[in-house]
């Protein structure tokens, strides 16, 4: 029986053309949602049942469809006797929740916005944008401590299910993932007994994911021969390890490639480790030719119609540069040649 009940109502605002949309689980196909409607008639009601609370989303499908994207959505909690309003705007999806949980979110999310709005509108006064890339960095440095202080003291369903969803759609870029897993594991892995979410977060978070800020994991890779070996063959241990994630058939992937060659050569003489990892599908003929004319100066290893999910584990579909350093510690991930270059600069230089 469910254990979690919401009614929820859905409208448009004066003078807002209806258009068809749709209420679906988060990370489930909106195109496939059962909860479909034109708003016809000005206004729609549903009650949905869970057996957990659970995140959902409502969705300008007509607008995701007809353009590929949309900004008329918006997430909210499912939860036991909440009522929800979502209301859609020309621009976006108002959603208001009686819902405790959701509440709490919400004043969470206040609260961040009073306390960090007025440094990020000082920032985008800085008119040197180097400065300002910095200033923004070091906001967000201090806005995921904020974060994870705050989970920490105020405990919420809305941060598992967040990092359950992170986990799943992990993305190599995603610096302030391992911060949360470890907030997790201190304050939540007794929180919220017998919720589904638990099992899912353990399971990818133990899956191998290469994140930053946590060990680089090894895994089996090819050579472009076909040899079956391990990625750790190839980082050495005690050094920096450059790990360069490409394909043949991504253009600015490979110019990324070539420019990061342009300049390795100092780092290498300062004990800098490179392998690359390519992405291909078939065969490697266009690999060996790609590999073959560009002179790479590292050993290229290559992942076959995702025979071993290597990108996948790192939260890469076709690029990604990262960093390992001697304690096996990964402590860049991200891409762009002048990113690089100044990372290692601040290491060996």
């Amino acid at each position: 029986m469910a254990k979690e009940k919401t009614h929820i109502t859905v409208k448009a605002a004066k003078g807002v053309a209806p258009t068809e949309l749709a209420i679906s689980k988060a990370r489930e196909d909106t195109a496939k949602s059962p909860y479909r409607t034109k708003l016809e008639n000005g206004i729609y009601e549903i009650d949905i049942e869970t057996d957990f609370i659970e995140q959902y989303h409502i969705t300008d499908l007509s607008q995701l469809i007809n353009n590929g994207s949309t900004s008329r959505f918006a997430y909210f909690l499912i939860e036991d006797g909440a009522e929800i309003t979502a209301t859609l705007h020309d621009d976006r999806i108002d959603v208001v929740s009686t819902g405790q949980e959701q509440l709490a979110s919400d004043r969470m999310k206040e609260l961040e916005m009073e306390t960090f709005m007025s440094k990020a509108e000082e920032i985008e006064k800085i008119e040197d944008e180097n400065v300002a890339s910095e200033m923004y960095e070091l906001l967000n440095d201090e806005t995921n401590k904020w974060e994870q202080d705050y989970y920490a003291q105020n405990p919420m369903i809305s941060f598992m299910l967040d990092l359950d969803y992170r986990l799943a759609s992990f993305r190599f870029n995603d610096h302030a993932l391992m911060n949360q897993i470890k907030t997790y594991n201190e304050y939540y892995s007794d929180k919220y007994p017998g919720h589904p979410a638990h099992q899912s977060i353990a399971k990818n978070a133990n899956s191998g994911l290469q994140i930053y800020g946590g060990t680089y994991h090894d895994y089996d890779v090819r050579t472009i021969d076909g040899e079956k070996v391990k990625a750790y063959d190839f980082l050495k241990p005690g050094c920096y390890n450059l790990v360069i994630l490409w394909a043949t058939w991504c253009a600015p992937c490979r110019r990324e490639c070539q420019e990061i060659a342009a300049f390795i050569d100092p780092y290498l003489k300062k004990g800098l480790n490179v392998f690359a990892l390519t992405r291909e599908f078939k065969n490697t003929d266009a690999l060996r030719s790609v590999v073959e004319k560009d002179q790479y100066p590292w050993p290229t290893l290559v992942d076959l119609d995702n025979e071993f999910r290597v990108f996948d584990r790192h939260g890469a579909s076709s690029s990604g540069v990262f960093i390992i350093d001697p304690e096996g510690k990964i402590v860049f991930a991200d891409f762009g040649p002048d990113e690089v270059k100044a990372a290692l600069d601040s290491y060996f230089y």
